[in-house]
């Protein structure tokens, strides 16, 4: 596991790994827990800065803690979820 002096690298080569899938199922997962949600433009971006924070602390736990990378892929799903939902809210222009 790494330690606070062995803080891993980690490289970008694209999405290799991620299907388009993964991030449907999640949305669909969100919805059938939160529901259908209409909000405004600034309360999307709320909820999109909290699953941010809950990805920071999932990375802070992995590589100070011990943490386990899956949590950092969770809310990395869970991040980008709500990222793209706003990118295609908003390519709609609203209701």
């Amino acid at each position: 596991m790494p330690t606070k002096n062995a803080v891993p690298r980690w490289v970008d080569d694209r999405l290799q790994h991620l299907s388009p899938q993964v991030l449907y199922d999640e949305s669909r997962r969100q919805v059938e827990k939160w529901g259908i949600q209409r909000r405004t433009p600034f309360e999307w971006m709320c909820y999109l800065t909290e699953e941010v924070g809950e990805l920071a602390e999932a990375i802070s736990e992995m590589v100070y803690r011990g943490g386990r990378p899956e949590a950092v892929e969770r809310e990395g799903i869970h991040a980008a979820t709500v990222a793209l939902k706003i990118a295609e809210m908003s390519m709609q222009g609203g209701e």
